[in-house]
């Protein structure tokens, strides 16, 4: 065992140092930083899951398990790493492999935080469009898309505490819906109600594969507080808390809620439906159900694409302060905040959801989301063997994370593994001209003859 801590410690030696810490007034706290986790995760994808997930009937709740269980243990490795080690996932993945592996996997995680944040955009847009009906063009969505990231980058420049102050309270008003459909789906089994069944599907491998494929980017996130790590306040006590207990609490909370959905909505209804949990509250709350439901949906958006932005500036500040990014995104003002990140950051979601402008709002967001949950997978693999490896968890954590990582992969199809895949290669030609440029600054010039 000692022998294994001196290993440890040296690997951690060996690893790029963390990006330096804003001000602890500018910090998260121990809330906010459980916040960050929950609020990452509930974001727009549990309002269209139930109609995503409805045509799979008994194998939804099967995937469920699986993606519960998968997603828990991977949290599980990340909380594990951030208890022993200092500094984030980098770090991490970086004292394991070597730093060309921790900036793939962070280049990719950083890609896929910054296309979630356009798809959470575009979620927003989207949302409130259904909440004024008539308003919901292609133009609308994109146009309100942009003012919600326009929002954020006021928010978020004032630093991390700010960000996480939204965040508890955009935490706050989404979990309202949710938990009231739940209320409804048992006040009518209370009264001895008959529910809906789920659609008569036969249980199969790759029914339940698929179905987890689709839930897998409504439970991405709970890396959040890992890699906000370095804005966060005892961040080696706060941070595997958080990541362990929002990710369970969420698990519960999705599987109920979306349960409560196809129990009082017809399975074919569910599925068509572009509102689900707004459908299955409409009866007891009247027509103004769509019109909160939504609402309190841009709110849930506006929430995760607030947090998603806050880790991307957290993930390209990582990389350039260990010269794998330009050196200018790395630089922070007197708020801690990294400034050229998060303009870039806010700059390449908004140029996504112009790019994503469609007349088909659902299958535009099911795309990107699902480009984006295969980018997350790079990084969840990633942490799962680093964590083996560095031996913070042992193989009967470490073996069912991995299985589960790439099962995803291959639940997730081909053509968003080859997007996620040529997003992930691209980094390297980044890399290599800011490493090169950064050598050549650090070495002074020759003398004059």
């Amino acid at each position: 065992m000692h022998d294994h801590v001196e290993n440890l410690v040296d690997l951690v030696e060996d690893a790029p140092p963390p990006p330096p810490p804003p001000p602890p007034a500018k910090r998260l706290g121990r809330m906010m930083s459980l916040a960050m986790v929950v609020g990452t995760i509930v974001g727009s994808g549990i309002y269209l899951l139930p109609a995503q997930v409805a045509p799979y009937g008994p194998n939804l709740v099967v995937a469920f398990v699986l993606t519960g269980v998968g997603t828990f243990l991977l949290a599980l490795s990340m909380a594990r790493l951030a208890a022993a080690l200092p500094g984030g996932p980098y770090s991490h993945i970086a004292s394991a492999f070597g730093d060309r592996a921790g900036f793939l996997a962070m280049w990719s995680s950083m890609l896929s935080q910054v296309t979630a944040a356009a798809a959470t955009a575009i979620a927003v847009g989207g949302a409130i469009g259904e909440a004024f009906p008539g308003s919901r063009t292609p133009m609308s969505v994109t146009v309100i898309g942009i003012c919600a990231l326009l929002a954020i980058a006021a928010v978020q420049s004032r630093g991390a505490r700010s960000a996480g102050r939204l965040q508890v309270t955009a935490v706050l008003i989404k979990l309202l819906p949710l938990v009231l459909v739940l209320v409804l789906a048992l006040a009518l089994v209370a009264r001895g109600g008959s529910v809906q069944p789920l659609a008569p599907v036969p249980l199969s491998l790759g029914a339940i594969v698929a179905a987890a494929a689709l839930m897998l980017f409504a439970f991405t996130g709970f890396e959040a507080g890992s890699i906000s790590a370095n804005v966060t306040d005892k961040s080696q006590e706060s941070v595997p808390a958080a990541t362990i207990n929002g990710t369970a609490f969420v698990a519960v909370l999705y599987l109920a809620a979306t349960l409560a959905v196809l129990w009082l909505l017809p399975s074919a209804i569910a599925a068509a439906s572009p509102t689900p949990i707004a459908d299955a509250i409409a009866p007891s709350l009247g027509a103004s159900a769509r019109t909160i439901v939504a609402l309190v949906g841009a709110v849930s958006a506006f929430g995760t694409c607030n947090a998603l932005i806050l880790l991307a500036v957290e993930t390209a500040r990582a990389l350039a302060f260990a010269g794998d990014l330009p050196q200018s995104l790395a630089a922070t003002d007197r708020n801690g905040v990294a400034r050229t990140s998060l303009i870039a950051s806010i700059g390449l979601a908004a140029l996504m959801v112009v790019g994503s402008m469609s007349e088909d709002f659902l299958a535009t967001f099911n795309f990107v989301a699902l480009v984006s949950a295969v980018g997350a997978l790079v990084l969840y693999l990633a942490c799962a063997a680093a964590a083996w490896r560095l031996r913070v968890v042992g193989p009967l954590i470490a073996i069912p994370a991995l299985v589960y990582s790439l099962a995803m992969f291959w639940g997730s199809g081909g053509e968003a593994v080859l997007w996620a895949a040529v997003l992930a290669v691209a980094g390297l030609p980044v890399r290599w001209i800011s490493r090169r440029r950064a050598n050549e600054e650090a070495v002074p010039p020759a003398p004059a003859a």
